[in-house]
Formats: C-alpha cells, structure tokens, sequence
C-alpha cells in the first residue's frame, strides 16, 4: 500500500490524541488546540516547563512513529500469487515427429512418438504482479518425462525468470523475476520437447488429452496407430476331429489407415469349396493399441459386396474410403478326403496401395482307415492284448467290403471269448469314446484263419458302416516262452495293411535285488523260479558270482510257493559251488516236481576288495535247470546287478563349502567308508590355490553310516590318535597312530590369504596303508562366489543423470597396485563432487553390500579425472593401499544424449599380484531424455578461445588455463581443461549444445590473471570462436640512488589521487562480425593522474601499481539476428571515470542456438523463439508509493534532531 509522508499524522486517526497533564495534542486535523489558555506572563518558570514539555510530547511522538512502523501499522506490500488470479496459458501447440525426425502430418499416430508441446503463455497489463510470484501448471500423464528440466524464460533485454519441470508430478513451476514489473504485454512461449508415453498411454487406439487453456482446459483428441505387423491378418479353424468344413477370418485395415477402393480378394485352394456367399459376413472391428482385436456389430449388407467366381472370393467395400477395420467371417466345404493341409491367402489392397496378403494354413486331424496296437502284455501269462482300429476317418463302407483279416505268429492262438467290436466317438481331439459293444453274431461275425505259419482270424461286418470302431481281443503263446521273442500281428482290409508287434520274454527264471543294507554291508536277493506255472521236474537252481565281491551267508536261504509258504529243507536241498568256499556262491536242488512259482531269497555279503575284473559293480547270476515231462534237458539263466553308492567305490568321499564373508573353505573327508582293516592308515591333501591352514582347526570324527547309506558325523575322537603337519608344498598330512578298521570323518578349515582366487578350488585327499593306497582319489572341487572377477559394472537412469555402480574386487583377492580406469561415451560428463568410495559387508553367499565409513580421498585412494584433445573423459581412481576385499564405487554422469542413445561405459581394472591382473567389463544403457526451453542435444561444437595482450591484439599468449564448465541448474560440471598453444589458442572439441561457463586458472607468464567467469552458450553452430584478453603485469618504478631527504617537509602521496573502482562502469558489449568469430573489443584503460610528487621519497613496502581496469567479460555472438545488447559506436571512445561504487557490468552472453533441445530430436522451427518473452513495447507500468521505509526513517531522524535543538534551546535560556 502506499505511504503518504507529507505529515507525521497520516498514520493516526482523527481523534485520538497524547494526554499531557492539562495541555492535549489532538493530531488529524493539523489544528493545535489549548495553548489559548495558557498565560503567558514572561514567567520563565513557566515559559520553561512548556517548552520541556513540548520536547518531552517530540520525542515520545517520534518514538510512536518509529515503533507503529517497525510493529507493521504501515501495510506492507505482497505478492500476487498468479495461479490464484488466472490461468496465464493461452494456447497450447502439439507437434509429432517420426522415427526421421519429420514432423507426422497424419492424424494417426505411433505410441512413442516424440512430441513437442509449445505453452504460449501471456501477462495482462496492469496485472500487478511482483518479482517471485509463480505460476504452475501439470504436463498431461500421456506424456513421459524422463528427467526433470529446468531453464530460463528470456526476453531480448535479459532473463524474465526461470521454469522447472518435475519428472515425478509432470508439474511445471514458472517463476517471473522483476521484469515484469517494469514491462507491458509480457508474453513468450514455453517448449517441452517430450513423447507419447506407452506406458500410460493404453486401451483404445483414440486417446484424449486435456490441457491447461485460459483457467479452462483444452480436450484434444489423438488416434494412435495400434500396434500390429500387418493391416491384414487371415486364420482358419478346422470343424473338429474330421472336420468337414473350415471357418475363416479375414481382418482388414487393422492399421487404422483411410483406404479408397477397399478390395479383398480370397482364392478358395484345392480340397475345399464355396458354393455361394450365404455364410460370408462383414463386422465391424475395435482395434485396441496392442494390436488385440473385438468384433463389433454386424455391417449392413448394403456396405460391401460378395461373390464367388472361378473359385475366386472377392469382397468391396462400397464406401469410397474406410477408415476403420473389419473382420470378414466365411466357411468353406471339405471336398478332398486326401488332403489334410489347406493354405489360404487373402489380399487387402486399394487405389493408389500396394496389395498386402496374409495367408493362414489349417491342417485336419484325421483318423486313420486303419491302425492296429497291443495295449497290453502279461508277463506271467504270457497273454497279449491287441486293438484294432478301423474306419477312424468315417468312411461310407458298404456291406461286403467292411472285412478285416487279421494274421499272428503260429506261437499265438487267439483267447476265446476275448474279441469285442465297440462303436467309437471321436472327440475334437480325436479320442476315441467307446459305445456299447456291437452284438456277435447280429452285428458281425468272426471266423478263424490259417495260413502258412500263422494263425489269425476274419471279421466281417454284417452291415455296411459309416463310423469308427474298435476291434478289442487278447493273444496267448501255446507253448512255453524260452528265449525273448517278438511277437508280429497284422491286420489288412481291401485296401491297407497294418502291422504292430509285442515282445514277450521268458518266465522260467528271474533274478532281483531286494535291498541293500550299507551298515552291515549285506544284499538280499530273490530268485523267482517257474513264474509261468509249467510243470517241472527234476529243477537246479545253481547261483554264481561271476565276477566276485559277494560272499553267500547261509542263513540267509529261505524257499517259498506260490502262497508264500516257507519249504521245508525235505522239499530242496543246498551245497555251495566249491567246499568251505561261500564266495563261489551255492547250488539248490528241489526234491519234487514243481507246477506253481516258487522263490528263493537269500543275503550276500559285499566287499569291493573281493571285486575281479574291470569293474566295480556286483553282478549275481542264477541259472535253473530242468525237464519237462517228456524231452530233453532244459536250461535257461537269469542275471541280478548291484550298483552301490559312489562311497563304496572309492572308499569313502569329500566335501567342501565356502564362507565368503570370511573367505573361509569348509573341508570334510570322509575316509575308510567300506571298514577295512588299515594297519598303518594316513591321509594327504595338497592344499591347492594357496590355501593356508586354519590354526587348530582340524578335528577327526567317527562315521556313522545309515542302511540306506547316507553318511554322518560321529563324535569326535581325541587328539593324541593321530597327528597331522602341513609341509613346504602346501601338503597336508595325517596320521593315526593305531590301525583302524571303522569309517571317519576328518574336517579342517583353510583359507585365502593373499591371494588371487579364482571361480573354482579344488582338493584331492587320498588315504593309505602305508604308501599302499586303499581309496580312490578323494576329490571336491567349490564353486567360489564371483571368483575371479574383478571389477564389476551398473547403470540405472535417474533423471537427467545416469547413477554408476562399480563393485571392485568381489572375488577378494588381494590385489596390489590397483588401478580402477573407466572411460565413459563421449555422451555424458562425469560429475566430480558425485564420486563414492565405500568398503562392503560381504554375505556367506558373496553377495556384497555397502558399509561404512567411507573411503577418504588421498587417503585412501586418489582420484584424477581427466579428458583428451577431443574432450572424451575418463578417470582413474587409484588405491593407495593393498585391497584385499571387496569395494563400491558410486558416482553419477550427466546425459548429454538423445532419447535412444546408447550410453555405454568401459571400466578396468589393473593390479598385481603373482602375476599381473587386469579386468575389463562395459556397460551399455539405453536412455530417455526430456528438455524445454534454452536446452538442447544432437549437435557438437567446438570453442576456440584465443588469448591476446589486451593492448596489442597481434601478440598471442600462450600458457593461459582455461576451465569449461557445463550449467546444469545450479550445478558446474567440469568439461575439460585446455591451456593455450604458442599461437594463444585453446580448443574445446566435441561440446555438446547447452549453457557453459569459461574460467581462465592460470595467466600467462607476466599477465595478471583474468578472474571473470565468460558465460558461452553453445548452439548449432559448429564453431565457436572466443577472444579473452590480458593486461602484462605493471613495471616497478625504479628507485634513484640519490640519498632521500632526512626530513621532507611533504610526504608524497603513495598511490594516485583518484583510485579507480574495481570494474568501470561502462561496458561495450560484444559485437557480432561477419565472419562469426567476431572478438571482444578490448576496453580502454583509464588515464590516472597522480598527485605531484615534490622529492622522490623511498616508501617502504615496494613500488606503487597502478591497478589495471578489469575487463569486461564478453562472448562471441553466433546468431546475428539475436543481439546480446547494445552496440559499440565505432569510434567512440567511453569516458572511464573511476567510482568508488562502481555499476556492474551486464555478460553479454552467446545465443548460439535454443531451439534444439537437449535430447530431443532436431526439427525444422518455426520463426518464434521458443522459451522466450515477446515484448510488444517497452513502456513501463507507473510506479506508486514507496519501495523502501527511508522516509519515515528520515522524518523519525528530524524530529529527533528538532527535540535536541528545542532542548539545547530552551536550556541556555534558563541559564
């Protein structure tokens, strides 16, 4: 609000006044009333307590005021917030590019596609508004954002403010600085350079999108292409299991597109027909943006045409132009009954478009006129069970010609009663359902066949048949099986024949192992003698171990019938093969014929030391002899095979297990599995991979074995039975002191100190009798978590930045001299202050975690980043220390990319150890980048900065640094180093576009150091050429050698009258050239006088220097047509007048280009500058009130002044 000062009354109201004992003040009116009453009678007493009351009612007055003031009775001014008044958006633009980058000039478009969305936004007049005040707004969710973007809103006299743009709520944040303030019809436009997000962006092909527009909303409408491959997609179903027609479906125009003369052309292949367009139907088709399809409603008939000619299908549509998609729904007969493959090819095309075809191929599953399959074998019965099926396809088979023969080997005769005929129905997936059995005799009849060497039988049908059947029935041998035969069937009708075969094999004699008893190392076996239930007599069964390891236990032996019944020993008898010899196995004879199955169990004893020959399985062998009743001797044989445990084999095992939180290997050894008697037993284990023993850490166990084998640790035995040494070649070895003949567990703990490990440890132990092996290598080999890697690389997009993990060292292994080097893409800048380096908490399973603290720069390690000519970057982080466990690196890099750039990432890691180490991995990461406004991508530059003497522009100075900078928001990101060559140039290749910041580091020999900061913006020019200029470092004056005056009588002034300020207040601003490399003009420096100096007078301290005028930062401008201020007159010379409170100088900044954004793609712009403010005229809003309390601050003062005056006053008159 504004303050009117005039009075110091403004601020009471009218009324209200000041007691002071009998006299009142009344302040409003501005009158003064009361004094009339007063008498004034010359009296000084009382001339006197009037006027120090007077002073007294001053002071208290201006104290009022001051403290009205500093409690907030003067209202302050606020500001507007501009989302609470109106909706500043005025319009909004949405531009759509293709893969090319061409803007889509179709209103169908693809989910993905980058967009360009132009915010034209606009300030009323008059609208009051303050510097700080803001405006928000949300970008649509359809739009995906894949950072946050922030940038400047600039008009052509400077910055009108700043918008950001949050990746997370899609807000935009429009934030005006004091300009508009000062400026009518403030107006620009703000760009965000996005795309269709597809995540968001789902269902139906048509998408509505609503926009913030004049405190309303704006609804736009878009169609987007669905996904699909083709426009036209054909299928066919088959009627079911024998299928006599095909149901097709032809969907046209799924790709949405406006088609002109629409035609659909289907030739009807072989085997298949269609008669006439009766079944043919036209649907409507929803196309949903995955390419999935709904049928809608049915076309009206009048909206296409359909006829069939030639075997030819063609459908028109009857619009001129279809828009939409349609399934097109027929049926065609199947005439072939050879064919069981149909392809089908439909043809969509239309005027002015190539014809696109898809074809789909149905194939019918048909059943067979004939086949024929045993689907059973009784063994003991020696019984075969056969089906035969017939007329599968569903044939018109008249009587007479439904007749089937049906052949077998002469071994077989059919079971009488067995056959069964069953009606079948096949099911779509052609499975036979079974009906009631058709009657013999009524139905069909069956009569026997024989032919040479074999039997068989013929059915015929006693009427003619049109459906399936199954002919069912059973086969047994008629005689006794004594060998493996196969048995061959064949059925034939008057066209085909069909074979199937069952192999049937002996059942006189076989051989099975019943169990295995590990503990006591025992096996039972059974015997099973007759199984086919023949009459035997004068039965052998004699059982062998041919290749040892078993010994018979002869109280095992037990003979049962076929009822289980235990024999009586009258009813056998036994002996073993050789006298006193159980490991030659026995013989046993029965004493009475046998008619039913009989069995013979029995146990053996197992000792692989008992084995022969090349193997180290137990082989059991029993064979039977016998006569019939009538004929000559017969035998026959049966085999059993133990496989035992792997422990058995090798006499016993090893096991090993990895701790990686303590790089500790869990070794066990399981030794003497088998029990043997050892006289003098100890065990070697050569600790491979330079394993070092764990102190005290071995310990012995007795085994315990289950009878299923499984192995376990036993109590632990004590310490003085064995004694156990590790020699120079890393050998362990361990000995009992006493033999053993009992299974033990030895386990120890080794670990990799120092090391480099590998992926994989392994360990042979051995146990001896001396120097006698009595095992096979005992061998484990363990898989060790990452070993042998050594360095490790991530990536994952946040933002406008890329956040890197590198896991160092996750193998463990201890590695000197480490060097971690890894070179980015050129497409992203390495942000310094980013860089982490952290121990880790490894887990048993080497899963590695960040711990703390923290790694110390230069203390524990260093960190050099660094770019080439061409301004490529990488960095190398050294360790200052051995490393022996495992480290994370996290650090981040700016995008400087496109959407759908690879950014890809080499890291390395180099060290020594035995030998020298070195580790290479890249990590490839595709990205997604939004900009707005003043950002841009996908264009390189390059800045020349040249480096003159600021007063002799032909010397060139060489041995200037120079520092780039990239803006990131608030963020510098150091792009690269360069120091000026013999020819005062420094290059800066490979820039890509955006805002940067030029630091010179160090001056060339003799100059003083320029401090300034050049702001560059880089645009689409690919050459940037920027002049900096140096001032040579003052000469001292020299000092005579005359005496100096003892006593001089004036002392000379040490420095120059006038001092000039630290930068003048003029500043010629850069001026564009023709040649777009254009220098910045150096600036004058001012002529300083001195005050005479009367005798040249030694001053301690030095010579005097004259200050040099800092030079006006100013950068090359690009663009011709956006000027960055004012321009020099030719000729003139500035008037540089020293102050002590100089003006600031405006940066002239480059505006090269900002209209391609960073990570966008380029398009062609159009003639409004895009982020920018338009100011239709430069007229000013009137100004009112005050900015600043001065005043009242000023009126507080004088009043205070007037009450000293009035007291001094009134007090030298008492006196």
């Amino acid at each position: 609000m504004a303050q009117d000062n005039s009075g110091i009354h403004s601020w009471l109201p009218s009324g209200v006044g000041l007691y002071l004992g009998s006299s009142a003040v009344i302040l409003g009116s501005g009158t003064v009333r009361g004094f009339a009453k007063l008498k004034i009678n010359g009296e000084r007493g009382l001339l006197s307590m009037v006027k120090k009351r007077i002073s007294v009612a001053l002071v208290i007055l201006m104290l009022l005021v001051q403290y009205a003031y500093g409690i907030g009775f003067t209202t302050q001014a606020t500001a507007a917030g501009i989302e609470n008044d109106r909706d500043i958006i005025t319009s909004v633009s949405m531009a759509v590019y293709g893969p090319d980058g061409q803007t889509v000039t179709d209103n169908v478009y693809e989910v993905g596609s980058k967009v360009k969305l132009d915010y034209t936004w606009s300030l009323p007049n008059g609208h009051g508004y303050v510097a700080g005040d803001t405006f928000a707004f949300q970008i649509p969710a359809q739009f995906q954002l894949f950072n946050d973007i922030s940038g400047s809103l600039m008009s052509d006299d400077g910055e009108v403010g700043t918008f950001t743009v949050s990746q997370s709520t899609h807000q935009v944040l429009m934030s005006f600085n004091g300009y508009i303030e000062t400026h009518d019809n403030v107006q620009g436009t703000l760009r965000i350079q996005t795309q269709f997000d597809k995540q968001v962006i789902s269902g139906s092909t048509t998408q509505e999108i609503v926009f913030p527009v004049n405190g309303g909303s704006q609804t736009v409408t878009v169609n987007f292409k669905p996904s699909v491959g083709s426009t036209i997609e054909k299928k066919g179903v088959s009627g079911g299991f024998n299928a006599d027609h095909i149901d097709w479906t032809v969907d046209v125009n799924k790709k949405l597109e406006p088609v002109t003369g629409a035609v659909i052309t289907d030739p009807i292949p072989e085997g298949l027909s269609m008669d006439s367009t009766v079944s043919l139907a036209v649907y409507q088709l929803g196309v949903q943006l995955d390419g999935t399809v709904t049928v809608g409603a049915l076309v009206d008939a009048s909206k296409y045409s359909a006829e069939v000619t030639g075997g030819l299908l063609t459908v028109r549509f009857t619009d001129p132009v279809i828009n939409g998609a349609y399934r097109i729904a027929y049926s065609t007969a199947v005439v072939s009954d050879s064919l069981n493959s149909f392809t089908n090819t439909a043809t969509f095309t239309g005027a002015g478009r190539d014809p696109v075809s898809s074809s789909s191929t149905v194939t019918i599953q048909r059943g067979g006129s004939l086949n024929k399959v045993a689907t059973n074998y009784e063994w003991g019965k020696q019984i075969i069970t056969w089906a035969i099926e017939y007329n599968y396809n569903n044939k018109v088979i008249p009587q007479g010609s439904a007749v089937l023969k049906d052949y077998f080997n002469y071994t077989q005769n059919l079971v009488s009663d067995s056959l069964v005929v069953y009606p079948v129905t096949l099911n779509s997936a052609g499975t036979a359902i079974k009906g009631t059995p058709l009657l013999p005799n009524v139905d069909y009849k069956v009569t026997g066949l024989i032919d040479v060497e074999k039997n068989g039988f013929k059915l015929e049908f006693l009427n003619g048949i049109s459906s399936a059947y199954r002919i069912e029935y059973k086969t047994k041998s008629i005689g006794r099986v004594l060998k493996d035969t196969t048995i061959t069937n064949t059925v034939s009708d008057s066209t085909y024949n069909v074979d199937a075969t069952q192999k049937i094999r002996p059942a006189i004699i076989y051989k099975t192992l019943s169990g295995v008893d590990y503990t006591n190392h025992t096996t039972e076996w059974k015997i099973t003698v007759n199984g086919d239930n023949f009459p035997m007599s004068n039965v052998v069964v004699t059982d062998t171990f041919p290749q040892g390891g078993q010994k018979f236990i002869p109280g095992t032996l037990v003979v049962r019938n076929a009822s289980g019944t235990v024999l009586s020993e009258s009813d056998y008898q036994w002996e073993l093969n050789k006298p006193g010899e159980p490991k030659s196995g026995f013989k046993l004879k029965f004493t009475k014929p046998l008619s039913v199955t009989h069995t013979i169990t029995y146990r053996t004893e197992f000792n692989n030391d008992w084995l022969y020959g090349n193997t180290d399985n137990f082989v059991n062998n029993a064979r039977v002899d016998w006569r019939d009743i009538e004929g000559p001797p017969l035998w026959t044989e049966a085999q059993g095979l133990f496989i035992p445990r792997a422990e058995v084999k090798n006499n016993g095992f090893k096991t090993g297990a990895y701790n990686a939180s303590n790089k500790m290997f869990t070794w066990k050894i399981g030794i003497n599995y088998n029990s043997k008697a050892i006289a003098d037993p100890n065990i070697t284990d050569i600790l491979t991979s330079g394993q070092t023993m764990g102190d005290g850490s071995l310990r012995v166990y007795n085994m315990n074995i289950n009878a299923n084998g499984e192995p376990s640790q036993g109590s632990e035995i004590p310490k003085n039975a064995y004694i156990y040494s590790v020699d120079a070649g890393n050998e362990l070895k361990i000995k009992f002191l006493n033999a053993i003949n009992t299974p033990y567990y030895v386990v120890f703990n080794t670990f990799l100190e120092g090391q480099l490990i590998d992926s994989k440890v392994t360990n042979t132990a051995k146990l001896l009798d001396g120097t006698q092996k009595v095992s096979k290598d005992l061998t484990a080999s363990v898989n060790i978590p990452y070993g042998g890697e050594y360095v490790f690389k991530d990536g994952l997009q946040n933002g406008d930045k890329l956040n890197w993990t590198i896991v160092v060292n996750r193998s463990q292994s201890t590695v000197k001299n480490a060097v971690l080097t890894d070179i980015p893409s050129s497409n992203q800048i390495l942000l310094p202050d980013s860089f982490h380096l952290y121990p880790t908490t490894v887990g048993v399973n080497g899963e590695v975690s960040k711990s703390a603290p923290e790694l110390v720069k230069d203390a524990d390690y260093t960190l050099n980043i660094s770019a080439d000519a061409d301004g490529k970057q990488k960095f190398i982080l050294s360790f200052l220390h051995d490393i022996h466990f495992a480290y994370i690196v996290d650090y981040q890099s700016l995008i400087v990319a496109n959407t759908g750039d690879k950014l890809v990432n080499t890291v390395n890691l180099s060290g020594n150890n035995v030998k020298s180490v070195t580790q290479d991995t890249t990590k490839e990461i595709i990205v997604g980048v939004s900009s707005g406004s003043g950002t841009g991508s996908g264009v390189r530059g390059t800045l020349t900065v040249q480096k003159m003497d600021a007063a002799d522009s032909a010397l060139k100075l060489a041995g200037a640094t120079f520092d780039l900078y990239r803006l990131n928001g608030s963020e510098r990101l150091l792009v690269n180093t360069r120091t000026t060559d013999t020819e005062g140039r420094a290059v800066f290749n490979n820039i890509w576009l955006g805002s940067y910041v030029l630091i010179e580091t160090a001056a060339p020999s003799g100059y003083t150091l320029d401090s300034r900061e050049y702001p560059v913006t880089i645009g689409s020019s690919a050459n940037i050429n920027l002049t900096v200029l140096n001032t040579k470092l003052a000469t001292p004056t020299p000092i005579p050698s005359t005496v100096p005056t003892p006593t001089p009588s004036t002392v000379p002034t040490p420095t120059p009258s006038t001092v000039p300020g630290e930068s003048p207040s003029p500043a010629p601003s850069a001026t564009t050239t023709p040649t777009g490399s254009p220098a910045v003009s150096p600036t004058p420096s001012p002529t300083v006088v001195p005050t005479t100096v009367p005798t040249p007078t030694f001053i301690p301290g030095g010579p005097v220097i004259t200050p040099a005028v800092t030079e006006v930062p100013g950068v090359i401008i690009e663009e011709p047509q956006i000027p960055a201020g004012a321009v020099v007159t030719p000729g003139a010379t500035p008037s540089l007048t020293p102050s002590s409170s100089p003006s600031s100088s405006p940066t002239a900044v480059t505006s090269i280009d900002d209209d391609i954004p960073l990570g966008g793609v380029e398009v062609n712009e159009d003639d409004v500058p895009k982020g920018t403010v338009s100011e239709a005229s430069g007229g000013k809003l009137p100004q009112t009130g005050e900015r600043s309390p001065l005043p009242i601050y000023m009126a507080g003062l004088g009043l205070i002044l007037v009450g000293f005056i009035l007291s001094m006053v009134f007090r030298r008159r008492k006196q």
